[in-house]
């Protein structure tokens, strides 16, 4: 017998409802992510691109899904073309170089997740930083949006896991030779 993905579809979905839940978390709780010089933003957008990446590594048509979420991300939450029209074309293709290390267990997903969260902030301080937009020197930036963005993040993971994971194993169907 032999998985074959069936219903694409359920991908798309999947990056749509991450591309919401950020931007409605950060909203709704905006008073606890958002305190003094403490930041911690969800990132669920690139939670689902990663666990999409695992479901699914050689769908071709995933990079322009990723593409477009992030362009779709910065239009919707900013009005420009920005940051994550890199970082989420960028985070799949990371995810699927780690795919050659990792195997496809909740921990190694949790790992790929961090390193991706890691990465991502790491170009919006720089960019930040290139545009005149933070004075946060890289400790300060570490203190107080890395290091907390990053354990929002894992929490978050723990909780959005199972459920995208179970709706990941509905694109599959079993097909006997």
């Amino acid at each position: 017998m032999e998985d074959i993905l069936h219903r694409r579809w359920i991908m798309l979905i999947l990056l749509v409802l991450g591309f919401f839940l950020d931007g409605s978390l950060s909203l709704v709780f905006s008073q606890f992510f958002f305190v003094n010089d403490l930041q911690m933003a969800p990132q669920i957008l690139l939670l689902e691109v990663v666990l999409v990446t695992f479901a699914a590594p050689d769908e071709p048509l995933l990079f322009w899904f990723t593409l477009f979420c992030g362009l779709f991300y910065d239009l919707f939450y900013t009005g420009l073309i920005g940051q994550y029209t890199l970082i989420v074309p960028l985070t799949y293709l990371l995810t699927k170089y780690l795919l050659n290390f990792f195997k496809d267990r909740p921990i190694y997903k949790l790992a790929a997740f961090i390193i991706s969260v890691l990465v991502a902030q790491v170009i919006l301080y720089f960019l930040a930083l290139f545009f005149g937009m933070t004075s946060e020197n890289i400790g300060q930036f570490i203190i107080n949006a890395l290091a907390p963005t990053i354990l929002l993040n894992v929490v978050l993971f723990i909780v959005l896991y199972w459920p995208s994971a179970k709706l990941l194993g509905l694109m599959y169907i079993e097909h006997r030779r």
